[in-house]
């Protein structure tokens, strides 16, 4: 009789992981001593794929899940829905900090229950998988309650911390130590939990936690070690990028021992599609009509608009200056990638009017096809990785640089100089050779070699010893 699989729960719980916890998932299923389980929330359901590849599983998050795993987990869900219409009674009457303590227990105190009602973890668990450990969702209530198991707990960070870029605590009074609201509150919670405080570009001392997720996040004995850092949360390991993201955890106060150096899953097909530029070349220029003796450009273009950073009517006029630039550094061999979140209806026009086309694979698929890769956004990490000359548009004025002195890239601050900088980086001269070179010599920073899930279960197998991811204060 063969010997049963153990299950290793995958967390899709944010919509940039689901992509790489189903690459995970069909390596996992194909060792057949893992079953690899993706659990996801029905929102992202459309991004699962179905049917799912053989030997995985999936567990949606939502009611009719709860209904069907008995009476126990039913009523617990029912539980949890009347705690969350309370906290959309609290937020209408603007009670911030109760609003916030209730919202953060539920989520918690929900992922502990669809851990032991729903999942089951128990000694046929392998390990749970998240992109992010301090989710202070329902993620943080399945790693806890994995913890008190001793079922293994693997972060597996898609991304690099930096806390000068958190645009977003700085904007809101909320988090300051010093602002109003709840001035002696943050003042207590600053002197209680040290980890969670730093200066901000002004000077003043800034919180990771509002007041009320604190103040849960404690309840639930949950607190961070290092909470302004991937891998700085509740999980036993993390897995990083590269090298130089490991460097950045440890000054963030995350530990050596709890640090790996895997990786990112889609850097395998990355790897694979390397292979294959002369065919995915030839493939687009057979698509879009591109002059195959002329160098091609690729921009992804920014979402500032999706993201809520600026009107539609701005995004648009610039999706239309940025179409119209790149033209005119590189006549029609100009491919436009579009992220998710963007309507490829909106854009069509536009880059019709400009003569330029819209990708319909995803970029990832094509982009080692490019001699130039144009951007503002973290997938310029992948151009890196395929040796490709990168211009990073660095011209928003959000209060930081992404993208300053990274090997490989020209970095455009300003509108006017974007055209000539991505003229000079298409040319083949010294400015080209320069980047290029600079590429070859970061490349033995970052594991690129196709065996990125590989290390992942080799991690996963490893007898785990627990690290110091959680903060007590009782």
């Amino acid at each position: 009789m063969s010997q049963e699989r153990r299950h290793v729960y995958l967390l899709c719980s944010r919509r940039p992981i689901v992509d790489e916890f189903v690459l995970l998932a069909q390596a996992l299923a194909d060792t057949g001593d893992l079953e690899p389980v993706l659990v996801f929330p029905p929102g992202l359901s459309a991004l699962i794929p179905s049917p799912l590849p053989a030997g995985c599983r999936g567990i949606s998050t939502g009611m009719k899940t709860w209904r069907t795993a008995g009476p126990r987990a039913w009523c617990m869900y029912l539980v949890f829905a009347c705690l969350r219409r309370l906290v959309m009674l609290l937020r209408a009457c603007r009670m911030r900090l109760a609003t916030d303590f209730l919202e953060t227990w539920e989520a918690i105190a929900r992922g502990r229950s669809l851990a032991r009602h729903v999942l089951h973890l128990g000694v046929r668990s392998a390990a749970v998988l998240t992109a992010d450990d301090r989710d202070i969702r329902s993620d943080q209530g399945v790693i806890a309650a994995a913890r008190r198991l001793g079922v293994f707990t693997l972060a597996v960070s898609f991304g690099k911390s930096d806390p000068t870029t958190d645009a977003f605590r700085r904007a809101s009074s909320e988090y300051g130590v010093n602002s109003a609201p709840w001035r002696w509150i943050k003042s207590k919670i600053a002197q209680a939990y040290p980890q969670g405080v730093r200066k901000n570009t002004d000077g003043g001392e800034q919180l990771f936690f509002r007041p009320g997720e604190y103040l849960a996040l404690r309840a639930h004995g949950s607190l961070f070690a290092a909470p302004w850092s991937y891998g700085g949360g509740t999980a036993d390991r993390v897995s990083v990028i590269d090298r130089e993201a490991a460097s950045m955890l440890h000054k963030l106060g995350v530990s050596a021992e709890k640090v790996r150096v895997a990786g990112q899953c889609s850097h395998d097909v990355l790897w694979l599609l390397s292979t294959q530029r002369a065919s995915i070349r030839t493939g687009l220029n057979t698509e879009f009509g591109f002059d195959p003796a002329k160098p091609l450009v690729i921009l992804a273009l920014p979402v500032l608009g999706e993201h809520g950073m600026s009107s539609t009517q701005t995004q648009l006029a610039e999706a239309s200056w940025l179409f119209q630039t790149m033209r005119r550094v590189a006549g029609p061999n100009v491919l436009i990638s579009l992220h998710p979140r963007q309507n490829r209806v909106h854009y069509e026009k536009l880059a019709s009017a400009q003569g330029v086309k819209i990708a319909g694979s995803p970029l990832r698929d094509i982009l080692a096809a490019a001699d130039l890769f144009v951007a503002y956004s973290s997938t310029i990490s992948w151009a890196q990785l395929l040796g490709i000359p990168c211009v990073a548009i660095e011209y928003y004025e959000l209060g930081y640089a992404l993208f300053a002195n990274q090997p490989g890239v020209a970095v455009a601050s300003t509108r006017e100089v974007l055209g000539d900088m991505c003229a000079s980086t298409l040319e083949s001269g010294e400015f080209r050779s320069s980047l290029v070179a600079q590429l070859k010599a970061a490349s033995e920073n970052v594991p690129f070699d196709g065996r990125v899930r590989e290390r992942l279960i080799a991690e996963i197998r490893a007898p785990s010893q627990k690290g110091p991811s959680c903060v007590s204060l009782v």
